[in-house]
């Protein structure tokens, strides 16, 4: 107890932060994968109108909830589309390395040029984070042609609009299968993330991206679509002293209500004075027989206007896309969260499963994809 005691005051006094300058949300909430001196991404320098003149790569739906996902810093330490090097130790051992007090002399190793020549050891002094599934831009022959040989690409959103700039690209060959066995296990020709991962071209594009704008969609639920670092704020403006995450792609039932509370009511029995709920859905792409997004936002708010959960409930759309790859998704699910301040993450039975299709060859045609228990 007394250790514990002398580790709190200490943390509290800023001491074992590793950073000059102590974050204003620190202790209150948990420091990002990367370290305490992780910061919000900041926006282009480059106008929309330069952007423009740059060389083009045309973005699925999909692929835009991802450029959200890395350009406001869910995906943190990730700092753009994987990398090869990058790619590989996320299928092999989901997770990446990183080095944020520049142990290796090489703390931005992650953002060069996969190189499979260096065989110095220098990277075992670097730490590992949690990075359970590819974050990936596949791209067309053509794209390729196009972009290979420039520095600066833009990013376009299936509307048109100029969205992000992806700097020193790297191609590489986008080994499907191999993609999909590492991440989900198995192979489903009918799995409808799987059908979208077919979809994409035979090379995958990696850099580091920056946003030339804040996204938006227009549909009217861009209020609930906060950024990391305005949650952050949030949650320090509300004077919790531990925020817990709820995630869902699906209404809010009494189940779902109940372990919320519940768990509200166990963080109060560890001494927590004021836990606070982030109800976090989904906003990215689902399967075509899920709830759609508005559905599930004005249900949420009618559940925390009639008092199933705390009144100070943050509500804030959370926009990865729904990849249904069972527990090796949760692990997104969670590190997302974690990201943003979140101390502790509520998930249920069978998170992020699905059944198999009927597709013929099956071990398992038509059963779950996952076991329940196993999430």
């Amino acid at each position: 107890e007394e250790v514990r005691e002398i580790i709190k005051a200490l943390a509290q006094a800023g001491v074992l932060t590793a950073t000059e300058n102590t974050p204003k949300w620190y202790p209150t909430l948990i420091p990002p994968d990367g370290g305490m001196a992780w910061e919000a991404p900041k926006m282009s320098t480059y106008s929309i109108a330069a952007a423009n003149d740059f060389p083009k790569v045309l973005l699925s739906d999909i692929d835009l909830q991802w450029v959200q996902c890395i350009g406001e810093g869910w995906a943190a330490p990730l700092k753009g589309f994987m990398r090869e090097g990058v790619l590989l130790q996320t299928l092999h051992y989901n997770s990446m390395l990183v080095d944020p007090f520049d142990l290796t002399g090489d703390a931005n190793f992650a953002q060069k040029q996969t190189d499979y020549d260096d065989y110095s050891t220098k990277l075992q002094l670097g730490d590992r984070v949690d990075m359970s599934v590819p974050i990936i831009l596949p791209i067309t022959a053509a794209s390729k042609e196009m972009i290979e040989g420039k520095k600066t690409i833009t990013l376009v959103a299936p509307t048109g609009k100029s969205v992000a700039v992806l700097t020193d690209p790297e191609i590489y060959d986008y080994r499907k299968e191999e993609v999909i066995c590492r991440l989900f296990g198995g192979i489903d020709p009918d799995h409808p993330y799987i059908k979208e991962m077919m979809k994409g071209g035979p090379y995958l594009l990696g850099g580091e991206i920056e946003l030339l704008d804040r996204i938006k969609y227009n549909d009217g639920l861009d209020e609930f679509r906060l950024t990391p670092a305005e949650l952050r704020e949030r949650f320090v403006a509300a004077g919790a002293d531990a925020v817990y995450a709820f995630q869902t792609r699906n209404p809010t039932h009494a189940g779902h209500a109940y372990l919320m509370q519940d768990a509200g009511r166990q963080l109060n029995k560890m001494g927590f004075k004021k836990p606070l709920l982030w109800l976090t859905p989904l906003g990215g792409w689902t399967k075509s027989d899920d709830m759609p997004l508005d559905v599930r936002i004005n249900q949420h708010k009618v559940v925390i206007e009639e008092g199933m959960l705390p009144a100070d409930t943050v509500m804030a759309i959370w926009p990865s896309p729904m990849i249904y790859a069972g527990p090796t998704e949760v692990q997104w699910h969670c590190k997302s969260r974690r990201n943003v301040g979140a101390r502790f993450f509520i998930t249920g039975r069978d998170p992020a499963g699905i059944k198999r299709s009927k597709a013929k060859n099956q071990m398992n045609s038509g059963g779950d994809f996952y076991d329940g228990n196993h999430g």
